[in-house]
């Protein structure tokens, strides 16, 4: 009996070495192969001899640094935008020192615009004489007088006229007839200074028409007769002796009957920059 038994023990114990290395073998198979990362190298490992064709296809690899730690590129102004903002900068410095000049100006001589009417229109002879009767025209010869008075209504600037051409012409609308121009040399007006200057108009054989005579005989007769006098010239302005500011102007008297000329001035308007009308 104890033989039988010891023979049998040897078997089992085979048995189980047995099992327990087809255990290990069954779990070496299902527990998954684990693959070296790319660039993993062993501590103890031989470095590798890079050939040329390894190292053609390596790239060497790029460090990615997040957005916050590149350093800040400095913006080169170009040429271009240092002239413009230099040119703007001057501009603006020029403007607002122009306009400081003006409104101390303004403050310190506060100027005032020249005072211009019509004083009188003094007429000596209208006459029609007879023209070809075929045509329908006669010949108007007029002897005239104009006086434009000119005052200067500032303290401490002056006027400087240049010479003017002067234009008379009367009637309205349609039955306007020119009686003819003449040229006035300038003069200086100094502050607070009042000037009179006559201009004396001779027409002689100006053509007009039958219907345009009768309107002017009776209106001549009426003492309805419109005047329209006209003068261009260029005004500066003076402090002391020297002119600041020159421009041209056109003086326009006008549109008053001579029944108002002899009781009262006629006011005149001013034009500038052709398009500025201005009341003296």
């Amino acid at each position: 009996m104890e033989k039988n038994r010891d023979q049998r023990s040897p078997k089992t114990t085979t048995t189980t070495t047995g099992g327990y290395d087809e255990e290990m073998a069954a779990e070496k198979l299902l527990k998954p192969v684990l693959q070296k990362p790319p660039g993993y190298r062993e501590l103890h490992a031989t470095p590798e001899t890079p050939t040329s064709s390894s190292t053609l296809r390596r790239r060497p690899p790029k460090h990615l640094i997040p957005a916050s730690f590149y350093p800040e590129k400095k913006r080169q102004w170009s040429r271009c935008r240092v002239f413009c903002c230099s040119v703007c900068i001057t501009l603006a410095i020029l403007i607002l020192l122009l306009i400081l000049t003006v409104s101390v100006f303004f403050l310190w001589y506060s100027p005032r615009l020249p005072v211009v009417r019509l004083a009188s229109f003094r007429v000596g002879s209208f006459n029609f004489s007879g023209g070809k009767s075929r045509d329908g025209l006669s010949v108007l010869t007029a002897n005239t007088t104009a006086r434009l008075d000119f005052r200067n209504p500032n303290g401490k600037l002056s006027y400087y006229y240049g010479d003017a051409d002067v234009a008379v012409s009367v009637g309205d609308g349609d039955f306007e007839t020119f009686l003819g121009s003449m040229k006035v040399k300038g003069f200086m007006e100094k502050p607070g200074n009042r000037t009179v200057v006559i201009i004396p108009i001779k027409s002689k054989k100006q053509q007009v028409d039958d219907s345009t005579v009768k309107r002017l005989r009776t209106e001549m007769k009426s003492k309805k007769l419109m005047v329209k006098v006209t003068a261009k010239t260029n005004v500066g302005l003076g402090v002391g002796r020297r002119k600041i500011v020159t421009l041209g102007i056109t003086i326009k008297c006008g549109g008053v009957r001579l029944e108002r000329l002899d009781t009262q001035m006629a006011k005149c308007t001013i034009k500038m920059l052709k398009w500025i009308k201005l009341h003296s």
